[in-house]
């Protein structure tokens, strides 16, 4: 099996020849293999080449990209002033969003711009170079996530009790850029898409608030580009099957969960979420980033990741990843350590 092979046959639940091997490796790649971090992250052959030396290294079973897409490129495209620093993440000096006569602005956005044809250039180099044997994945964001970045975090809490209108507005206009990003990123050559629901996640906000203004908008993203042929992923932290937020995300046509932490120390156990799912859908391991990953020994890190691999033998539709993003500062004896044990884990019988 290719690596794209490898990858369908797991998402659809069916037998592999080895767990896929599929963390959230960004970051420690950029750091590990490009010049520059912050032009790894931004696009262009700079990305390509860090990824294209990653795969060849560490036989990762996708090509993950879109930290600086999510994290710059998208605000800054909707007008947020971004800083881009040389090695460090991008940030957010200054939102947009400062009230809902702000919002009308956003229906005449275009949304070209150099750095996103930068970055959509850079997927196109490794679409070339990979063609069908490593398929492409993309971080991407919900309408709520990215109106979280362009209102701002305690502003968009606030809004939830003081101005909750403003956030159903807001989003609403958002749904079909959203979507148009999306759409952008297939036509690149990205297959599949996980969002990365680090706003709306249950640790944030209330079941009750993520049924009345997040799981609309998302939905109706998550059916067009479902419908355009991508896999759409959620990533989501916090207790996510005891909070029934779980159930909301099996409303959408996904085609996996990728669970994430519960706490810096500690992870969803993942047998919670097999038995709720079952095996109506794929699910992707969440070792945790923050643990012995980044701060232990490449001995404890090989002793996790077996314990996590050993946990899940036999589960149809399982794929090895972490809990999230991985910090760029991660040793990378820790991370050869895991892609060891991950690459040379021998797959039992099938169930």
């Amino acid at each position: 099996m290719n690596s794209s092979a490898r990858m369908a046959a797991a998402i659809n639940g069916q037998p592999v020849d080895r767990i896929p091997n599929a963390p959230f490796y960004e970051a420690p790649i950029c750091r590990y293999f490009s010049h520059s971090f912050r032009e790894a992250l931004l696009g262009g052959p700079e990305m390509a080449s860090s990824h294209l030396r990653a795969i060849e290294a560490y036989e990762f079973d996708w090509v993950m990209v879109g930290m600086g897409f999510i994290g710059g490129i998208i605000p800054e495209i909707m007008g947020c002033t971004i800083t881009y620093p040389e090695n460090e993440f991008p940030k957010i000096e200054q939102t947009v969003v400062r009230s809902s006569g702000d919002i009308k602005a956003l229906t005449q956005l275009d949304i070209g711009s150099h750095k996103l044809d930068q970055f959509l250039s850079g997927i196109r180099m490794l679409k070339s170079e990979l063609s069908q044997d490593v398929p492409i994945a993309c971080e991407y964001i919900s309408p709520f996530t990215i109106a979280t970045r362009l209102r701002g975090t305690n502003e968009i809490m606030a809004d939830f009790y003081q101005s909750p209108e403003l956030i159903k507005q807001l989003q609403e206009i958002l749904v079909p850029i959203d979507i148009q990003l999306g759409e952008a990123l297939m036509d690149a050559g990205v297959e599949y898409i996980f969002y990365g629901a680090d706003m709306e996640c249950p640790l944030l906000i209330s079941p009750e608030h993520y049924r009345e203004f997040v799981h609309e908008p998302t939905d109706k993203v998550v059916k067009a580009l479902s419908k355009k042929g991508a896999k759409v992923l959620p990533h989501m932290c916090g207790p996510i099957v005891a909070t029934g937020i779980v159930d909301m995300l099996l409303e959408m046509p996904i085609a996996g969960i990728m669970p994430g932490n519960l706490t810096q120390d500690s992870v969803l156990p993942l047998k919670t979420l097999k038995e709720k799912v079952n095996n109506r859908l794929a699910i992707f391991d969440n070792l945790n980033p923050n643990g012995v990953l980044l701060t232990g020994s490449a001995a404890e890190v090989a002793k996790e990741t077996r314990r996590h691999l050993e946990n899940a033998a036999g589960w149809n539709g399982y794929l090895f990843s972490t809990a999230g993003t991985s910090s760029p500062d991660t040793p990378k004896e820790n991370y050869d350590a895991m892609n060891h044990e991950v690459i040379n884990f021998a797959v039992s019988t099938q169930s």
